[in-house]
């Protein structure tokens, strides 16, 4: 699936999404500010299993990869959003996953600064955080 054009200057190599997921994924990649985006570092997006929802992988080059499992359609809606969210600023900080507690919460952060505090907020109440619950 093509990403849009409007999402311009975000650079996305791969979208492999249902129509469901798409909407979801380009929410949350239009509520990121114009300062962020210029920034932002190239990606792919698959829709596939991932234990938390959704997780990030990097290739160590300054390219990342989001996975977003499925059973994250079946969450409401700012949960689920808000887990896109959280898992894109992971992309933003360049995160590789061995910063912990840390980490996840500059994430959460950083998703609340581009304006989706209430459905990050609303995230650990249903999906918990890696080390405390899988979906």
């Amino acid at each position: 699936m093509e990403i849009d054009d409007e999402l311009e200057p975000l650079t996305v190599y791969n979208c492999e999404v249902s129509p469901s997921m798409y909407n979801l994924v380009k929410y949350v990649l239009k509520a990121i500010p114009d300062e962020y985006t210029e920034d932002f570092p190239s990606f792919s997006v698959f829709e596939t299993h991932s234990p938390w929802g959704a997780h990030v992988e990097e290739d160590g080059e300054g390219e990342g990869t989001i996975f977003c499992d499925p059973r994250l359609l079946d969450s409401p809606t700012d949960v689920a959003i808000g887990t896109l969210a959280h898992e894109f600023a992971h992309l933003f900080l360049g995160h590789t996953g061995k910063g912990g507690l840390q980490d996840e919460c500059e994430a959460d952060e950083l998703a609340c600064r581009w304006g989706v505090s209430a459905e990050v907020e609303a995230m650990p109440q249903d999906l918990g955080s890696p080390t405390d619950q899988q979906i």
